[in-house]
């Protein structure tokens, strides 16, 4: 299994989002190093359109193959094309299929986490395993046409928490998968057999927003003085 780290240097909300510094050194070092110290990694890799963050990443040790085109790292250029269309390099280049994809910002993940997942992957051996966090979207609301509020499953307003069904929700951290499997998808949430890891609260973060890096660096922080 190798290591692919999907970074783009056209983050809107967050510049240079990937290579942004987090106690002291770009975020997407602390996810290299984590991953380049994985026993069953064989190679670390990062696509990029940008040379900066290109250097970043081979400074710190994972290899890059060239930079990916802009066709391939532009807004619309989700999970599913990267899938179809760019992780195959990489595949050819390690002659294995199996892929442990990681987010830049993944950088709280700890070794342990990633060890535990592979081995439930290997276990269960689904068409993907999911990084999730618990979610409570039964008491959601959505927006009516008058601009008024109603609840998406009236139904479950008056039914306690605890006994509600378990939910979780893609928690954007990382996925291992099987190249050719996944390419029979549209989405990685349409997938036959997914199984979610459930990754500990104190290392979640899905980094889409300034709020979202100013909570990263909190729990970074917090974990860093060992109080989460």
């Amino acid at each position: 299994m190798f290591a692919y780290i999907p970074a783009r240097g056209g983050s809107r909300r967050i510049p240079l989002k990937n290579i942004r510094p987090l106690g002291g050194r770009p975020v997407i070092v602390h996810a290299i190093e984590t991953l380049r110290s994985l026993d069953f990694i064989t190679a670390v890799h990062v696509s990029t359109d940008d040379p900066r963050i290109a250097e970043v990443a081979e400074q710190a040790g994972a290899t890059c193959l060239g930079l990916r085109p802009a066709e391939l790292s532009d807004d619309k250029a989700g999970f599913a094309e990267l899938i179809h269309h760019d992780i195959g390099r990489f595949a050819e280049h390690n002659h294995d299929r199996e892929v442990l994809f990681a987010l830049a910002t993944a950088a709280l993940v700890p070794a342990s986490v990633y060890t535990d997942a592979f081995e439930q992957y290997t276990a269960s051996r689904p068409d993907i395993l999911m990084s999730c966090e618990t979610a409570h979207p039964f008491w959601a609301m959505v927006q009516k046409p008058d601009g008024f509020w109603w609840p998406l499953f009236p139904d479950k307003v008056l039914t306690n928490s605890q006994d509600l069904p378990k939910s979780l929700v893609d928690a954007g951290l990382f996925y291992m998968f099987q190249l050719d499997t996944m390419q029979g998808f549209t989405s990685v949430k349409l997938a036959n057999r997914i199984q979610p890891y459930e990754v500990p609260a104190q290392y979640t973060v899905d980094v889409d927003t300034p709020e979202d890096w100013d909570l990263l660096e909190y729990k970074f922080h917090r974990l860093n003085r060992g109080n989460l």
